[in-house]
């Protein structure tokens, strides 16, 4: 045998002999041990502990002195979970009296409990409201004994575990009831005791459930709630990072799905597969973020097969949608659906779901409908909106709540209404597309509203259509000037294409449509006409409104603003709550007014505007730059009331060298912002988490802010206004500034107001990045 290998076993022997007299000599009498426990740390609680000050952590390693004390913190063995109730260790502390021992790499545990609960509320801080299966805007499923075919076929994807593809989407036009599909699948699944359903996230445009920036937050907030494992990763990583929930969506995915899943493997004790459910991906706020959702996902899949994670996604069959699931990189991750238009299947469920309904509403209201109609409708009239409806759900889903409507509860006339509506559109060009007879039949229901409020109807439904509306129903009206009775007074008419929330939750919840299908049409000129709500008559009685909103916070007498000022149509008794819906009224009026397009200014807007002299005058830009993004102010140039600031002497641009530092007021905080740049494209404006959700129409309405790249796609930002001001930040921004200064004198800034209640804005690129500075600053001039 090699001498080494006996050498060793010889130091191995010693070893043990070593360690055994020492046990032997150190043992605990046997009356005086704890009752027989699995624990392995069962003796370790009978001897004394060692106290924190008295420990010395070098090297991974706590290393004690002789001294002993009576007590210590509660120290955890790696991995353990903390839960010491039925354990030897919950009745004493550990080490009491253990003296010249060393720990080697500890883990201590502390406060978990504190720790996952911060980290749940910055989560929820930041999720869609509303976006869940479960959640209080309920959206129905699939009417009983319909879409049997395509469910069982997603729910045979989902259980198979020798499922080839870890992606399936099921796509189909709007208005064939992929929605009701998945909610439907979402309902059964979470009631299934082996469900695998992990988050469901619904998209909705005209409901304001489209923010791509908080998509994967909304995913890990319902992991978090559902998986302990995965709550305890999400709390450790957010109190190391908690602004990760203002990052970009890929570092957010990496962070909240390819960390946990794949490098941490947080889930592998559970076994078994986690569904992530996406519905309506194409209303997800921009057509690049919907490219990136499915390009994250589809990579992720390909790129770990053996991750638990499988993704069910819903969407129309957008253009951009189908070329990025083509992508040669992404086609084998994925299989799909359709939801096909007009097939046997999707017919036979429309004339149950027609059959059944109009039964109810017979039962609800079988005083209107005459007794000597045995049938009601009659079968050829049931199948002429049967035929009408092609398979599309919509459209016996708006027929139904139209013709029940409880505000008529004369569902014969209403019946009789709709017939007419599907034979006037019979003979016209594209009349047998349904959506061509919803348009006609929105129309209809619009024209039931009377003349006396249809402005104020319409003003309301624009403000949820182009989405520049506030998220609660009162704070919008407020907004208008309309008082809580004219405004159910204009909607009254609009129940069966709206969901209008009852008074007592006014301040909670805001108008709904049933489908995007409605808004889709009132803001198309060609469908809508005359109720078509981007009118320049529409929008300009918005702007008087924003307008007279300014001219109300403005005291000529005082010469100051003061947003106290401002009446509210929609009484709110909590005062907090009145002061801050005044300022996010005057808040929101400010930023929109200077950003209007000049098609929706005329002569009567101008002279309007004109009033506001004095107001502009008596600002104070500095404060308002406190709740007016720095984007938007440096729009005001571009503004078409840029003539009247200017002269009114409230806006001027300047070169860069005519900045005086000395009239810089650094104990006011400057603000100063950095966008920077992702992949090799950097743009700044809409889209980003700061303003939420906003559709394309929003661009024929206002300016956008600027665009540095229009090739790019929205950057995160980081603002470092925390700093209190005093000397180290005068001198880290006066060194930047000369520098700049120094590269580009003649760069312009815009300059805001007059003397004390002024300040300086302007943009800077460097490589990589974009510096928007806001500076409180005199004007002697």
């Amino acid at each position: 045998m090699p001498k080494d290998i006996i050498l060793q076993r010889r130091a191995f022997l010693l070893l043990i002999l070593f360690i055994t007299q020492y046990i032997d000599s150190h043992t605990v009498p046997t009356a005086s041990r704890p009752p027989a426990s699995s624990s392995p740390f069962m003796y370790l609680n009978h001897y004394p502990a060692v106290p924190s000050n008295e420990a010395k952590l070098t090297n991974n390693q706590i290393t004690t002195n002789p001294t002993t004390v009576e007590s210590s913190s509660r120290i955890l063995p790696a991995g353990s979970s903390g839960d010491v109730t039925n354990n030897a260790m919950a009745h004493t502390d550990f080490f009491s009296g253990a003296h010249h021992f060393t720990i080697y790499k500890p883990t201590i545990t502390e406060g978990d409990n504190a720790t996952e609960s911060q980290s749940m509320k910055l989560l929820a801080e930041h999720v869609i409201v509303g976006a869940e299966f479960d959640s209080s805007d309920h959206r129905p499923g699939c009417h009983p004994e319909t879409r049997r075919g395509i469910t069982h076929s997603i729910r045979s994807w989902m259980h198979d575990l020798g499922r080839k593809y870890k992606i399936l989407w099921l796509r189909g036009p709007a208005g064939v009831g992929k929605s009701a599909i998945l909610q439907t699948i979402a309902e059964t699944e979470a009631d299934s005791p082996t469900s695998i359903l992990g988050a469901t996230l619904f998209f909705s445009r005209p409901n304001s459930r489209d923010n791509p920036q908080c998509v994967f937050i909304s995913i890990a907030y319902r992991l978090a709630v559902r998986y302990p494992p995965y709550r305890q990763y999400i709390a450790k990583l957010l109190s190391i990072d908690p602004r990760l929930v203002e990052k970009s969506m890929r570092e957010q995915f990496k962070a909240f799905i390819v960390r946990p899943f794949v490098e941490e493997r947080v889930m592998d004790n559970l076994h078994g597969t986690v569904m992530i459910l996406l519905d309506g991906l194409d209303e997800c706020n921009g057509e690049e973020a919907q490219c990136e959702i499915i390009l994250l996902i589809g990579k992720f899949v390909l790129q770990y097969p053996t991750s638990p994670l499988i993704w069910l996604i819903a969407s129309r069959p957008e253009p951009h949608i189908q070329d990025t699931f083509s992508e040669e990189e992404l086609q084998l991750s994925y299989g799909e659906v359709q939801v096909l238009v007009d097939s046997d299947e999707a017919r036979s469920d429309v004339q149950k779901y027609l059959r059944d309904n109009f039964m109810n509403i017979r039962k609800k209201h079988r005083r209107s409908i005459p007794s000597s109609l045995q049938q009601w409708p009659s079968e050829s009239n049931l199948s002429v909106i049967a035929t009408r409806s092609s398979g599309l759900f919509i459209f016996p889903t708006v027929l139904i709540r139209f013709i029940g409507d409880t505000a008529y509860a004369d569902p014969d006339s209403r019946l009789k209404t709709v017939l007419e509506v599907i034979e006037s559109t019979s003979s016209s060009v594209g009349g047998q597309n349904p959506f061509a007879t919803l348009d006609v039949l929105y129309t209809r229901i619009l024209s039931e509203v009377p003349c006396d409020v249809l402005s104020t109807t319409l003003s309301l439904l624009a403000m949820y259509a182009i989405g520049f509306n506030f998220p609660h129903f009162a704070w919008n009206c407020s907004w208008l000037g309309v008082t809580q009775g004219r405004a159910y007074g204009a909607l009254q008419r609009l129940h069966s294409v709206l969901n209008v929330p009852e008074p007592q939750n006014a301040f909670n919840e805001r108008i709904q449509a049933f489908h995007a299908s409605f808004y889709d049409y009132l803001l198309s000129p060609s469908r809508s006409g005359p109720f078509c709500v981007i009118a320049p008559e529409i929008m300009q009685h918005h702007i008087l409104r924003w307008i007279h909103i300014l001219l109300e916070s403005h005291s000529v007498e005082t010469s100051d603003v003061d947003m106290t000022r401002i009446g509210l149509s929609w009484p709110i008794g909590n005062e907090k709550y009145r002061l801050l819906t005044q300022r996010r009224i005057f808040n929101r009026s400010l930023d929109f007014l200077t950003r209007i397009l000049n098609e929706f200014v005329n002569d009567s807007i101008q002279n309007e505007f004109s009033r506001l002299a004095a107001f502009f005058e008596d600002l104070d830009f500095w404060e308002m730059a406190n709740y007016v993004h720095p984007l938007d102010m440096l729009m005001f140039p571009e503004s078409v009331f840029a003539t009247n600031f200017e002269q009114w002497g409230v806006l001027k641009t300047v070169p860069l060298q005519s900045l005086n530092f000395n009239d810089i007021q650094f104990d006011l905080d400057p603000k100063i912002y950095r966008y920077r740049e992702r992949g090799s494209s950097l743009r700044v404006g809409w889209g980003s988490g700061r303003r939420g959700g906003a559709i394309p129409v929003f661009e024929r309405i206002f300016h956008d802010a600027m665009i540095v790249n229009s090739q790019s796609q929205a950057s995160e930002d980081y603002e470092f206004t925390s700093r209190s001001g005093g000397s180290t930040c005068r001198a880290d921004l006066e060194k930047n500034l000369t520098a700049w200064t120094d590269m580009a004198p003649s760069h312009p800034i815009i300059m805001f107001g007059r003397g004390q209640k002024s300040c300086a804005c302007f943009q800077f690129n460097v490589p990589g990045e974009l510096w928007v500075l806001t500076l409180p600053c005199v004007q002697s001039s």
